[in-house]
Formats: C-alpha cells, sequence, structure tokens
C-alpha cells in the first residue's frame, strides 16, 4: 500500500506540474490562433474598405453620382466584376439620401440577387453609414441583418484627385455566410466557426463563451473534451455592440501526448515498484521527476518569452523526449515562419531604402522623423541624415508660402496634395499627406518625392524638336510651291535676256537692265527657297565619303577673308579621323554659316576655333539628348569668344527667320541650314552658351567605314549646242511646262510634253518613233515620276530619265538623299542648267556648263 500510495501520488505530481505547463502552452497557441482567425476576417474588411474607396473615388461614379454619366451602371457594374472582387452587394446614395443604385449579387451561384433584407434600416437620413461629412471619413465593420451578418464598407464619393464636394455615399458588402467562414478557415489553416449572439439558436458553449469574455479578457479558451480545444472571440458591429463571436478548433494533440506519457510513466511506476521498489523510487526521484520538471520549466520559459528559436533539451530515447522532439517540431515550423515574416519585412525596408525616390516623415513641428531612399544621393544627404532638423533649418528659409513649408502645414490641416519643388539645381514632384496614429489622429506629415529632373529636360528637347519639325513641313511647304513660281519667273527671263541686244561698251540698254534686274531677284528668292528646303531637309542630298579634315582645311584662306583682320583663327583637325558620308558642298555651307555666326558675334574681335574630332556617344549621353542615337561620330567644333547668348535665344536660334541682328544685316536662315543640313545628313547639332562668354556650336555626324571618295572627273561643256533627239517632258504645272517645251524646242530638240503621267503613256504609246530621254516631275497626281519610268522602261528599256522636283520623294529619295544613277535637277534651275544637265545624260558622262 506504501508503494501504491507513492506511486500515486507521484504520479498525481507529475500529473500537476507538467499538464499544467501543457495547459498553458495549448493556452498560447489557441490565442495566436484565434488572433490569426481575427486578423484573417480583418484583411477581409480591408480588402472590401480598398475596394469601396477605388470605385468611391472615381471621375466615373462622380459623375452617376451628379446625375451626369446614366450610362455608367451599365457599363462599370457587370456581374462578374463583382463576383471575382467577392462583392454581395452595392448601394448608391446621392447626397440628398435618395438611393441611386443597389444591386445584390449570388456569388454562389453566379448571377443578381436582392441586397439583404433589413439593409435599408440602415440607409436612413442621419444614419452611420451615410453620415460621412468629411472626405476622409468610412464607416467599416459587421452589421447585422435579418438574414445574417455581413461585411460592409461605407465610403463618400469624391473624384480620382480625392476633391470634393462630396457627391455621395457608395456601400458595399460582402455576407458573412458559410462559405466567408469557409473561406477564412482555408485562410488560416483552421477550422473556423462565427455564429450571430442574436440568433435564437446559438449554441450552449458559444453562449457560455460570449458570457466569459470582457474588455479585460477579449479572448476565451475552453476545451471542448479530451480531443479538442476550443478559442473564441466576439466581433463588434459597426455601432459598436456586440453581434458576431468566433471559434476556432485545435486538436489538443499535446494534451493527448501529456496523457499518454503520463499512463506509460504509471505503468513504469507501478512496475518499477512491484519490481525494484526503493531503487524505482529513487530513480524516479533522480531521473523522470526532474526532467519533468525541466520540461516544464523550459515550456513555461519558451511560452513567457516568445523566443522561437529556443529548444527544449530533453535527452533519451522515451517518451519525454519523443514529445521534447515533438515540440521542438512545433517550434522550428513556428520560427520558420517568423523568420519569414521579418525577411518580408527586410526585403520591403530595402525596397524601400533604395527606392530612386525621397521619402520622409515629420511630427507636427515640421521636424523630420525620418528619411531614406537612394534619391537622397543627389541631394549630398545620406539616409536619416534629415532626422532631428525643420523644414525651415533644411529649405533655410522662414517663408510660410515656401511650397514645401506651405504643403506640410496644409497636409497637417487634412489635406493630401501634389506639388513640384525646384531644389538644389533639381526638379521634384513631391506628394504629401497626413500622417495619423493608430487612434486616427494626425500626428505629422507622410511625404514622398521623385527627382523628374531628367524627365523634364527630356520633354523639353522633345518638344524643340517637336517644334523644329512642324516649322520645317511648313517651310518646304511653302518653298515647294514656290520654286515652281521662281522656275516660271527666271526661266522667261532668261529667254527674253537672250533676245535682248547685248549691251555695248558706251551704251546700256534699260530693259536689258530691268531684266538683269529681274533675274537677281529670282536667284536671291531660290536662295532663300534653297535654305528653306535646307531646314525642312527637302533639299535633295548628293553625298559621298568624305575627311572632313580636306573638306576644313580647304575653306581655311576662304573663312580667312570671310572672318576679317580682328579675329583669331585657329584650326585644330584631329588626329585618324574618321570618315562622314555626306554632301561635301553642304557641309561646306554649314561650317561657313557656323564661321558666319561666329563672327558677328565678336564685333570687337576674338578668337575663332574650329576643332574636329572622333568620338563616342554612350547611351548615357542619349539618355540626357533625347533625340540621339548611341554610336561613333565625327565632330564639328566651331567655337568664339564672343558675346554669347542666353537660354531663351538658344532654344529659338533654329527656328527659320528668327534673328538678333540689326535690320538689314540678316535673313534669319543661317542655322536654320545648318539645323536641316545636319539633320538630313543623319547627324545632330547642339548649342553651348553662356552670355559674356561665348558659344560653341558641336556637329556630330555619324562615322563610316569606308575610304574618302575623290569627285568623278569632268569634261568640257557641250550643253550649249543644239540637240535633235526626242524629249518627252512630263510637268504638272502648266506654266513651267510651256516654258521648258518652249526653250526645248528653240535647241531644236523634239517635244513631246504632258500633263501627267497617265498622259505621257498615252503620248508615249502613239509615237512611232523613238524617245531618246524623259524629263519628268517626281510628285505629280494620279502617277508619280518613278512610277511612270518604270512603265515606260518596260517597252522602251533604252529610255533614259531626268527626274526634277522641288522637294524630295520616297519614290526616287531615301530620307533626301538621291539614289546611285538617277539623274536628278533641284527646281528652280535655269535653261542652261538644264540644257548642260540633258547633254551629259545624252552623252553618258558628266560636263562642266
Amino acid at each position: 500500500m506504501t508503494m501504491l500510495g507513492l506511486v500515486g501520488g507521484l504520479f498525481m505530481l507529475s500529473r500537476i506540474v507538467l499538464m499544467r505547463g501543457f495547459a498553458k502552452l495549448e493556452e498560447d497557441f489557441a490565442g495566436r490562433d484565434i488572433e490569426r482567425a481575427s486578423s484573417a476576417l480583418a484583411n477581409e474588411l480591408n480588402t472590401l474598405d480598398q475596394t469601396t474607396s477605388e470605385y468611391a473615388s472615381w471621375d466615373l461614379t462622380y459623375e452617376f453620382a451628379r446625375g451626369q454619366r446614366p450610362s455608367y451602371i451599365k457599363t462599370e457594374f457587370p456581374v462578374s466584376t463583382f463576383q471575382e472582387l467577392k462583392i454581395s452587394f452595392v448601394v448608391i446614395v446621392d447626397e440628398q439620401g435618395r438611393k441611386l443604385f443597389s444591386k445584390g449579387f449570388d456569388l454562389t451561384r453566379g448571377g443578381e440577387m436582392p441586397v439583404p433584407a433589413g439593409l435599408d434600416d440602415h440607409l436612413k437620413p442621419g444614419s452611420l453609414l451615410l453620415n460621412l461629412n468629411d472626405k476622409h471619413s468610412k464607416v467599416a465593420g459587421i452589421l447585422d441583418l435579418p438574414g445574417g451578418p455581413a461585411l460592409i464598407d461605407s465610403r463618400p464619393i469624391l473624384t480620382s484627385d480625392a476633391s470634393g464636394p462630396i457627391a455621395g455615399t457608395m456601400i458595399m458588402g460582402h455576407l458573412l455566410d458559410a462559405a466567408e467562414i469557409k473561406h477564412l478557415g482555408d485562410l488560416t489553416l483552421m477550422p473556423v466557426e462565427a455564429q450571430t449572439l442574436s440568433s435564437a439558436t446559438l449554441s450552449p458553449d458559444f453562449s457560455t463563451a460570449a458570457a466569459a469574455i470582457s474588455k479585460g479578457a477579449p479572448n476565451f479558451i475552453h476545451p471542448l473534451d479530451n480531443q479538442s480545444l476550443a478559442a473564441y472571440q466576439v466581433v463588434e458591429d459597426i455601432y459598436g455592440r456586440p453581434t458576431v463571436i468566433i471559434r476556432v478548433l485545435l486538436p489538443r494533440t499535446i494534451y493527448e501526448q501529456g496523457n499518454t506519457s503520463l499512463v506509460q510513466f504509471l505503468l513504469l511506476l507501478v512496475a518499477a515498484g512491484f519490481v525494484f521498489g526503493a531503487v524505482t523510487l529513487y530513480l524516479l526521484e533522480r531521473v523522470v521527476i526532474s526532467r519533468i520538471a525541466n520540461l516544464t520549466e523550459n515550456i513555461t520559459g519558451i511560452g513567457a518569452s516568445g523566443d522561437l528559436s529556443a529548444r527544449l533539451d530533453v535527452p533519451g530515447q522515451d517518451e519525454l523526449a519523443f514529445l521534447g522532439v515533438a515540440i521542438n517540431g512545433m517550434l522550428e515550423d513556428l520560427e520558420k515562419s517568423q523568420i519569414e515574416r521579418h525577411e518580408g519585412r527586410a526585403r520591403l525596408a530595402l525596397m524601400i531604402e533604395r527606392m530612386p525616390a525621397v521619402l520622409w516623415t515629420t511630427d507636427k513641428e515640421l521636424r523630420y522623423t525620418s528619411s531614406m531612399g537612394a534619391g537622397l544621393d543627389s541631394l549630398g544627404v545620406k539616409s536619416g541624415g534629415l532626422t532631428g532638423k525643420t523644414l525651415t533649418e533644411y529649405f533655410d528659409t522662414n517663408d510660410p508660402q515656401h511650397p514645401s513649408i506651405s504643403a506640410h502645414w496644409r497636409a497637417l490641416a487634412g489635406e493630401s496634395l501634389t506639388y513640384e519643388l525646384h531644389w538644389q539645381k533639381r526638379i521634384f514632384e513631391s506628394h504629401v499627406r497626413p500622417l495619423r496614429g493608430t487612434d486616427g489622429e494626425i500626428i505629422g506629415v507622410i511625404g514622398v518625392a521623385l527627382d523628374i529632373t531628367d524627365r523634364k529636360q527630356l520633354a523639353d528637347q522633345l518638344r524643340q524638336s517637336q517644334k523644329l519639325q512642324a516649322v520645317g513641313e511648313l517651310a518646304g511647304g511653302v518653298a515647294h510651291d514656290f520654286n515652281n513660281l521662281l522656275m516660271v519667273v527666271k526661266g522667261h527671263a532668261e529667254m527674253l535676256l537672250d533676245r535682248l541686244p547685248a549691251a555695248s561698251a558706251d551704251r546700256q540698254s534699260p530693259a536689258r537692265q530691268n531684266v538683269e534686274q529681274i533675274q537677281q531677284a529670282a536667284e536671291r528668292a531660290a536662295a532663300l527657297t534653297r535654305q528653306l528646303l535646307a531646314f525642312s531637309r527637302m533639299q535633295v542630298l548628293q553625298p559621298r565619303v568624305l575627311d572632313l579634315n580636306e573638306v576644313v582645311a580647304g575653306m581655311i584662306q576662304m573663312v580667312s577673308r570671310v572672318i576679317g583682320a580682328n579675329i583669331e583663327l585657329a584650326f585644330l583637325p584631329g588626329s585618324n579621323l574618321g570618315r562622314v558620308k555626306a554632301d561635301p558642298s553642304q557641309i561646306e555651307q554649314v561650317a561657313l554659316n557656323l564661321v558666319v555666326n561666329a563672327r558677328d558675334a565678336m564685333p570687337d574681335g576674338g578668337r575663332l576655333t574650329i576643332e574636329t574630332s572622333n568620338v563616342h556617344l554612350d547611351r548615357d549621353y542619349a539618355t540626357e539628348h533625347a533625340v540621339v542615337d548611341p554610336g561613333h561620330y565625327v565632330m564639328l567644333t566651331v567655337s568664339d569668344t564672343g558675346i554669347g547668348m542666353d537660354a531663351a535665344t538658344q532654344a529659338r536660334i533654329f527656328e527659320p527667320f528668327f534673328t538678333t541682328k540689326s535690320q538689314g544685316r540678316g535673313t534669319g536662315l543661317g542655322l536654320a541650314t545648318v539645323y536641316g543640313v545636319v539633320k538630313q545628313s543623319g547627324g545632330y547639332v547642339w548649342v553651348y552658351s553662356e552670355v559674356g562668354h561665348g558659344t560653341t556650336f558641336k556637329v556630330y555626324l555619324p562615322m563610316v567605314q569606308a575610304p574618302a571618295e575623290k569627285k568623278a572627273p569632268e569634261k568640257p561643256a557641250s550643253g550649249h549646242e543644239p540637240g535633235s533627239e526626242t524629249i518627252l517632258f512630263v510637268e504638272d504645272e502648266q506654266s513651267v511646262r510651256e516654258l521648258v517645251t518652249e526653250y526645248l524646242a528653240a535647241r531644236g530638240y523634239q517635244v513631246l510634253d504632258a500633263a501627267d503621267g497617265m498622259q505621257a503613256l498615252e503620248i508615249a504609246a502613239a509615237h512611232k518613233g523613238k524617245i531618246q530621254l524623259l524629263i519628268t516631275d517626281v510628285v505629280m497626281p494620279r502617277l508619280s515620276g518613278r512610277e511612270l519610268a518604270s512603265r515606260l522602261a518596260a517597252t522602251r528599256p533604252d529610255l533614259k530619265v531626268l527626274y526634277i522636283s522641288g522637294y524630295t520623294d520616297d519614290s526616287i529619295f531615301r530620307h533626301g538623299v538621291l539614289q546611285g544613277g538617277m539623274a536628278f535637277l533641284q527646281k528652280p534651275f535655269n535653261l542652261k542648267a538644264l540644257a548642260t544637265k540633258i547633254r551629259e545624260i545624252l552623252e553618258g558622262v558628266p560636263v562642266t556648263p
């Protein structure tokens, strides 16, 4: 009996000590699990609130609430969308409390259903759901309805920028039915149940839990039996009344293992007591009970400290050791979960720290409480370097109208606003809003700023490029039409001059003088149109591979005469200079125009430097200059020490007819011509200047991997000799057609003239004799010059072609560059040049006019 009493006493003592630890551990786990279920329900409510906020802050919703968009419901409220968003019902009420729209959605079977009964009782004027007088106000929580509880969210209807006035109220809800409770269980991986406190069929255990839960003890944990443990929590509705009680069931694994261990321990004690007696009691005292006490203490310590990395040290291979291993496994799983959450927070912090922006918070005195983000590097500030400073100290001003200071004071007043800040030669797009505490009270300001300096610069460059493109298209169109008029004026003046008697040494014919003045004026007008075409990139280039050093060196003597003796000239040719493909005459014009511009900028003398070099424009440069392609270029630099230009002048220098020179000293087309020629040659031109510090123009031409081409040899002219060949002349401008036909006929040619391509085909088909040359305008109605030449070549393979035009066309030009083997004459041309070009084509070799 003594042995049995001792064994029984030891067993009961061990049971009390061990099961108390197991019970405490069970309660800790149960408390955490019921909090997980409560958090899952809160997350569902947050998701509903986010959806309601997005729809309530939508311009289309705002217009519908204002009665301006009646079709909004049909187009933006499909059933499928709200099924995906898990919305059971939607109600829209205007600012007078009138219901504009209400609809329910069956999330189980699909389709529509009535809104829950009893909802209208909570939508009366002055009710909590409709009493949203502030733009930031909302109502979110649980609403007890006759058909069952529902998650509900109410938001004021605003515009997308959160401005007012409030146009009404958007209400969305999700039934807290069996499907939603099952969803919560799936999210938490636990069996979750919920019952309404007002239900007449409230289960007894739920009633017991509801009576036991209070403000001081929000959770109630109670074992249902030896296999399961229940944790309860009461959830209040939007009115602050206890409404729903949720329950989480947990298997009593630890309890069962404890009971098993205790039974085995009891059997061991009984057997040992009968067999070994005192030895068993000794071993029980020194080995078993101490281990149990240690295990209990460790379990209690781990539960109190919350250190999930701690492990139980239970040596041996008995049930206690197995229990320790099982508990250690549970702790390891919990530790992994905790580490994953910590790593997630660390990754988020790292992302915020390296985000190319500036993030900060301030207190109510506008003192920085935190500052982070990679955007601080551009300001020369380290992460956290602003902490402790006030805005007035950092911006070194007490001006309340300073953009940042003013915005922060408005944020403290409850506003959210975006503003642009210029600081330390950078431009920031900043956004601030109130920083609220857990109770909703404003405790400071939170803000974020993005550095948009590069974006602004790229936008300005793109806008300038687009403006020059538009002006160029207009200038090119005007020059094209004007070329046809000049063609007629020049041609008739030339023919009239040939018919007038030559002037003698002692007598000048007044009529001849008048015609010569007409001819000179027409030449000046033609020069202007050529400059306009150059700016608009519609002139025809005849490029070849050039050595830019040779081109510039050949101009030095002429440049010296142009700039005068009071300007020092320096030419710095680059070594191993790459080749470029361009029209040499146009490149000479570019260099000359830049030299003249530099000369006019140094009226009192100075230094003019012309330099060539190889450069590589990398992707960083291309990023800063939006229209530039990265690659290898040959750079021509023209620098002066003149008066320089301000930013406003630099923004317009490439516009046609813009000039800063006095009346009569310039047409304003010099730099416009530079811009057009360089762009048409596939290059770029940039200007760098400061007032009083001179100007530098940099011209970048694409480098080509080919040897320089030499100009083809020419033979003495034969262009003024009369001809006898047959020429088919096609021109849609009647005055030009009549002029050229008359001139060529006078020189002995047989001329067949046509007004367009289709008429030319008919004339060619009707002509039985040979046609040696086709002269055709490039751009014509119905049939282009290129298409006409192709059709005639099918029946007359020996036919030669001369194209004429006032501007380029993609049918025979590629980006304004003449394709190889094609003859072209730019309008307006003089008639003698036409005669020379005809002989050159018919005789098959270039001639000198």
